[in-house]
């Protein structure tokens, strides 16, 4: 006897329904695996691409102290008689030349900072050069208009030491700071050499990410407390006192450090916050930490050029020995 099989209207063998369901939830389940794969697959390339970033401004700036005999300055800045009062140059702006984007900064003004953000989307200021943003980060709008102004971003920022922001509470003791006559804490601090670096280049943090993710922040700002992430990281800060915060960071917190409360939580906070003045306090915390959109850590660079993936869990303690420059965490005969 044959067997039986269903048949179509035309005779032809076909499929049950129970069938069909059952091949769609195969194919569905085996796409829900495929996709997490995939997503890892394409951070782990952003992953790799970021660290490539790194690893040229970490180039970059070996190249500037080889013609300038140190580093560059974190933010070069003077006083002026009109507002902003403080005016500069910052280190992305000194470094662009040994990035092969000395079209950038061509023609730029040392001595007027200001007029290099003169010409709206077309302004110097608002260039964009893709190895200045990490793939992952989220950057919402670059460049940024501030008024008339445009602005491109980072998602990178120098070594200011343990602590890098305000600039009047800077530790100075890192490898980028303000520099020149109106430098803070003191004037007239000068750019690091290699020569200062005791600890050891490879013991010591150059360059590292920022992370312009914070949900928790962002409620503060809501309430006029703080200013959007999304405004940090401008590199080519000109003008003010706060414009180092978007060119350096430092280990004043963890890494991925975030906002621990959001405003209607205020009564979690510790210290306890009552105004705009007391939230100061985690502003600076937020605007210091390295951090990034690549799971559980952060790509940094090392002052001998090699790169590294820092992990979130990482011992504060052992953050600010990598972030300071002259700690005597490692023996003289440990450094190059």
């Amino acid at each position: 006897m044959k067997p039986e099989f269903p048949t179509t209207r035309g005779g032809r063998p076909g499929f049950t329904l129970v069938e069909l369901l059952v091949v769609i939830a195969i194919i569905g389940a085996l796409v829900a695996l495929l996709i997490p794969a995939v997503q890892a697959a394409r951070e782990a390339a952003r992953r790799i691409e970021c660290a490539s970033h790194l690893k040229q401004l970490a180039l970059a700036a070996q190249n500037y102290h080889a013609a300038h005999e140190s580093f560059p300055p974190g933010l070069d800045q003077f006083e002026a008689s009109s507002p902003p009062r403080f005016r500069g140059t910052s280190l992305f702006a000194w470094l662009l030349p040994y990035l092969e984007n000395g079209n950038v900064v061509a023609g730029w003004d040392y001595a007027q900072p200001l007029r290099n953000a003169e010409g709206g989307r077309g302004a110097k200021t608002a260039a964009n050069p893709a190895l200045l943003v990490c793939p992952s980060d989220r950057i919402e709008e670059n460049p940024i208009a501030l008024g008339s102004e445009y602005y491109g971003m980072t998602s990178y920022g120098g070594n200011g030491g343990r602590r890098s922001y305000p600039a009047d509470a800077a530790t100075v003791d890192g490898i980028f700071h303000t520099t020149g006559p109106a430098s803070l804490p003191e004037p007239n601090q000068k750019p690091v050499r290699v020569a200062a670096i005791h600890d050891g280049t490879s013991h010591t943090l150059l360059f590292g990410e920022r992370n312009h993710a914070d949900g928790n922040y962002e409620t503060f700002v809501v309430k006029a407390w703080a200013e959007t992430l999304q405004g940090l990281g401008i590199w080519a800060a000109l003008g003010g006192r706060r414009r180092i915060g978007d060119v350096t960071m430092s280990a004043h917190a963890p890494i991925n450090y975030r906002l621990p409360f959001d405003y209607a939580g205020l009564a979690a906070a510790d210290p306890p916050i009552s105004s705009a003045r007391d939230f100061d306090y985690y502003h600076a915390l937020r605007v210091c930490s390295w951090g990034s959109n690549h799971p559980g850590g952060a790509n940094f660079a090392m002052a001998d050029g090699s790169v590294t993936f820092l992990t979130d869990d990482l011992p504060l303690a052992t953050l600010q020995a990598l972030s300071t420059r002259s700690g005597g965490e490692v023996n003289a005969d440990d450094s190059e």
